[in-house]
């Protein structure tokens, strides 16, 4: 018995009969993209999730100070949070030009 295993991404493989539809091309791109960014997607939040966690503990242990140590403590941390804004900016930036170009392509 001769089987043949297909698979289907969600879009038409072969072009319609009148004109040219583009909704089978974005299907096929989102599809692209989709396989692209899910592997970036998954790096992000295995880096991030440590971090943020590293942060919750930090704030955790802010609230259980006492008041003048907390403002000392902070004094001695605003170098480093000056530096992680610092580090921050330019992939804000390129994420809001992202954004950006995006809603400028889709019209809006």
């Amino acid at each position: 018995m001769n089987t043949t295993m297909t698979m289907n991404a969600g879009y038409q493989t072969t072009a319609p009969t009148r004109g040219y539809d583009y909704t089978a091309a974005i299907a096929q791109a989102k599809f692209v993209a989709m396989i692209v960014a899910a592997p970036l997607i998954g790096l992000a939040a295995i880096t991030l999730l440590p971090l943020a966690g590293l942060a919750m503990l930090i704030k955790m242990g802010f609230q259980a100070l006492p008041k003048r140590a907390r403002d000392i403590a902070l004094f001695f941390a605003a170098p480093f949070i000056g530096l992680a804004y610092l580090a921050a900016f330019p992939l804000i930036g390129v994420g809001a030009l992202a954004y950006a170009g995006v809603q400028a392509a889709r019209g809006k």
